[in-house]
């Protein structure tokens, strides 16, 4: 709960023209201070995105990285200077970053994201920025973001191009899901092959703390369905819409016209889908996380009790039939009680 984050009186100046917006204001800046961010990769991305980030407010910092500073990298990995040559990144990039806000905490992984330690590091944030340059590890920042319910803030960048997405977002789009990991080359793409401006990494880094920053504070239109292609050579944007389409989703075996006459359906049969069901998984948050069904948004029960939630559903409600699931019946018919008495049609997962 935000009500328990104080902001220290030097804060108050730190923050101060934070605290004069609008949409940010104190309890914004609480939220920032809240939040646990993971950038991995202290490179031309992370560097930019670590700064700002900090900067920001934001109370739980953590960097993953295993490398150390060359003078090839000084040209976009702007937090390190011709001083701090074959020191540790991730050392040097704390002491930058602590004499910038000394109120934010950083925590320091000096490893090499693998499939072994991923799950472990990366399950005690909320957001997970990757700032990396190579598709191996994207994998595993995809896989296990998946697996953790984590949200998959993606950066990618060419010579002049960037790229920018938002996965995980409201169960929508994954990384795996536009690029497929069987026809890409994964030895070739980094910055070892690859010439690189800085200040297109500084671009698009900053451009990943911000759509950070607007996730914790709940505003503006995240790229969550988008890819964004930016070009810096002639300042274009382009934007690239994706939709997920129900084959490559969940699948249900319902007769559209039986679908009002029966109430349970059997977990087993989860074929032939149309775009006309909404999948909400009514257990608690701890519940959800602990095991987590793909493609369903979670509900809890106790948020059905509140006029938000309910508007939400009815305007849902006029093209689109809910499945309820829950692993006790009793809460799936409390739930579909209340859905009755709006007349929401809706089905129940039925329970072994």
């Amino acid at each position: 709960m935000i009500d328990k984050i104080n902001l220290l009186k030097d804060e108050y100046n730190l923050y101060a023209k934070h605290l004069k917006l609008t949409n940010v204001g104190i309890n914004g800046q609480k939220r920032l201070k809240k939040s646990k961010v993971l950038i991995i990769g202290a490179g031309g991305l992370g560097c930019p995105a670590m700064l700002y980030l900090v900067a920001s407010g934001i109370g739980y910092i953590g960097i993953v990285d295993d490398d150390y500073i060359d003078i090839s990298n000084l040209n976009r990995q702007i937090i390190y200077n011709i001083n701090n040559i074959n020191t540790h990144k991730l050392i040097t990039a704390k002491n930058n970053l602590v004499n910038l806000n000394p109120y934010c905490k950083i925590v320091l992984h000096k490893y090499k994201l693998n499939d072994y330690n991923a799950l472990e590091i990366m399950q005690y944030y909320n957001i997970i920025i990757d700032a990396t340059d190579n598709f191996k590890t994207r994998y595993i920042i995809d896989i296990n973001c998946y697996k953790l319910h984590k949200l998959h803030i993606y950066g990618a960048v060419q010579e002049f191009n960037g790229q920018l997405a938002v996965f995980n977002y409201k169960n929508y789009m994954r990384y795996s899901y536009i690029y497929n990991k069987d026809i890409i080359n994964l030895s070739y793409n980094n910055c070892d092959y690859n010439g690189i401006l800085g200040i297109t990494t500084g671009n698009i880094g900053i451009l990943q703390a911000t759509e950070t920053i607007k996730i914790i504070l709940g505003i503006g239109n995240i790229i969550y369905k988008q890819l964004l292609i930016y070009n810096l050579l002639n300042l274009s944007i382009k934007k690239i819409t994706f939709y997920i389409r129900p084959q490559n989703i969940v699948k249900i075996n319902i007769r559209k016209k039986n679908i009002n006459s029966q109430l349970f359906v059997s977990k087993s049969d989860l074929i032939n889908l149309t775009k006309n069901y909404i999948f909400i998984d009514i257990r608690n948050n701890y519940e959800f996380r602990k095991n987590y069904i793909e493609y369903f948004i979670n509900i809890p029960l106790n948020k059905f009790k509140t006029k938000k939630t309910i508007t939400f559903i009815k305007n849902k409600s006029e093209n689109n039939i809910f499945i309820i699931y829950c692993n006790t019946t009793y809460r799936s018919l409390t739930i579909s009680k209340i859905l009755n008495n709006h007349n929401i049609n809706h089905l129940i997962i039925k329970v072994n």
